[in-house]
């Protein structure tokens, strides 16, 4: 039988992946900027009413979430475990600290692709509105979830996508996009845990 690799083997390798993943989406983002004829130290600034912009924005999705799943507990369990498959990764329980660090990574990586990089050029060539919408589609496409859950991502991703064409602010969406992923996969691996769901995956077949 094939040794499942520990707890701390499966984070270190998880961690490592996203932080590789971000270095290069955010370079690809960047790169796409650039080509698009915009200098790179207009890419992204840091700036104090951008970040609390950031985090008040976090802060509704976060409110606006968790009284969705507190006032529809069916509805979240069933999107909790459809997403088991995409989220295996989470049957070892990740240390806090990982799950701040992966949602940082997916923040700050996915708004400089797909909305400084993707929205940003094809907004040159199709307008805003269609680059919203194109850039969200490929936001949705690339987390491989199922059709419920991808239209949730493809509506989140339009959220940001207006908020960055409004603002021109990549910081404001990444930290809203970071601080809400804080809580949303905190969330999602304490659920798929409670509910027992991989525990029931590993349950052999009736014969």
């Amino acid at each position: 039988m094939t040794r499942r690799p520990d707890k701390a083997m499966t984070q270190r390798t998880i961690l490592m992946a996203q932080t590789f993943q971000t270095i290069a989406f955010t370079a690809l983002g960047a790169g796409l900027w650039y080509w698009s004829g915009r200098p790179l130290e207009d890419f992204l600034h840091l700036n104090f009413r951008e970040a609390m912009l950031g985090l008040l924005l976090a802060g509704v999705m976060i409110l606006v979430a968790y009284a969705a799943f507190r006032t529809f507990p069916r509805m979240s369990e069933k999107l909790v475990r459809s997403q088991a498959g995409t989220y295996d990764f989470l049957r070892n329980r990740l240390s806090f600290p990982a799950v701040v660090w992966i949602a940082i990574c997916a923040g700050v990586n996915e708004e400089a692709l797909f909305r400084a990089g993707l929205q940003t050029l094809a907004g040159d060539y199709i307008g805003p509105v269609l680059a919203i919408l194109a850039s969200s589609a490929l936001f949705a496409l690339v987390h491989l979830a199922k059709p419920v859950v991808s239209a949730i991502i493809f509506a989140i991703g339009i959220l940001f996508g207006v908020i960055y064409e409004a603002t021109g602010s990549l910081l404001i969406v990444m930290i809203g996009h970071a601080v809400y992923d804080i809580f949303a996969l905190a969330y999602l691996q304490d659920e798929l845990h409670r509910l027992r769901v991989f525990d029931d995956e590993a349950e052999p077949a009736a014969s």
